[in-house]
């Protein structure tokens, strides 16, 4: 009851009036205790499966009602898009629509989509990594592209390839690598790749931030590969080489609840992203 009320912007009791309120019109329970807390009927969940589109579909007339972009509006991205697109799409807006007041959430790609799914966001800039199929997305959402992410080698400059112009995967094979913990999308998409005996990396360090593999780069530690979105500069001491493979890319999309297209905000935010990632991928 005290989180429902604290997401929703009310006190505890007035949560609990409602229920009461909804079960004396439905006659039915909303809730039941389970232990020392309690969880929703099955009447309660079934209701509240069928209301929620109702309820944003409301939201997203309400906001095409507007003539102009106002109000407060709620957007997630995955960490570097942050840096690099959200941030610089934060600042456009401010200046040219005062009045609408964009929030930014940090969440990896599917804690993202469910929150758009859910109506907790009204967009979120997700990501898939290389050339391949993308995954569907079900009919409520649409998926907007916004470019391709690429990933470079990053090496001492001291190193032998340092001087070469790219690189491939193959070529860093018999090196120590720095990486991503086990679970994380880069480190599935780099070893993925003993799959077709590009390259079986022998992996020494792991840092969940990319900023940390540089540095294990910059000590002559390891080598890395990273994207190029909101990577910041390099230390002098380190140097970027494009990687030629295929799938040394990511894919960076921005989606949306269908139904909420043609407001004003969300399509101010909608034009400014795809501009940024424009400017900003390739």
């Amino acid at each position: 009851m005290t989180a429902a009320a604290t997401e929703l912007g009310y006190t505890a009791p007035n949560v609990t009036q409602h229920l009461r309120r909804l079960e004396r019109k439905l006659n039915s329970p909303m809730v039941e205790r389970v232990g020392r807390g309690i969880v929703l009927t099955e009447r309660a969940r079934n209701l509240a499966d069928i209301g929620r589109p109702l309820l944003l579909q409301l939201d997203d007339l309400a906001a095409r009602s507007v003539d102009e972009p106002v109000g407060a509006m709620d957007v997630a991205a995955f960490p570097t898009a942050v840096r690099g697109i959200a941030i610089p799409v934060l600042s456009t807006l401010a200046r040219s629509h005062p009045d609408l007041h964009v929030r930014v959430r940090e969440l990896g790609p599917e804690e993202a989509l469910e929150a758009v799914r859910r109506g907790d966001i009204q967009a979120a800039v997700t990501k898939t990594w290389g050339p391949g199929r993308q995954p569907t997305i079900e009919g409520v959402l649409e998926r907007i592209p916004l470019g391709v992410d690429r990933v470079d080698a990053i090496l001492p400059a001291s190193h032998p390839l340092a001087a070469k112009s790219s690189l491939t995967l193959h070529d860093l094979a018999d090196e120590p690598w720095a990486v991503t913990p086990v679970g994380d999308p880069y480190r599935t998409w780099l070893t993925g790749h003993r799959l077709s005996s590009q390259i079986d990396p022998t992996i020494l360090h792991e840092a969940s931030e990319y900023a940390s593999l540089i540095a294990y780069v910059r000590d002559g530690l390891a080598v890395a590969a990273v994207p190029r979105l909101g990577r910041g500069e390099l230390p002098p001491d380190v140097m970027a080489l494009p990687l030629s493979d295929e799938s040394a890319m990511r894919r960076v999309f921005l989606v949306v609840r269908r139904s909420s297209r043609g407001g004003p905000g969300l399509e101010a935010v909608v034009d400014e992203m795809v501009s940024a990632g424009r400017a900003t991928l390739t």
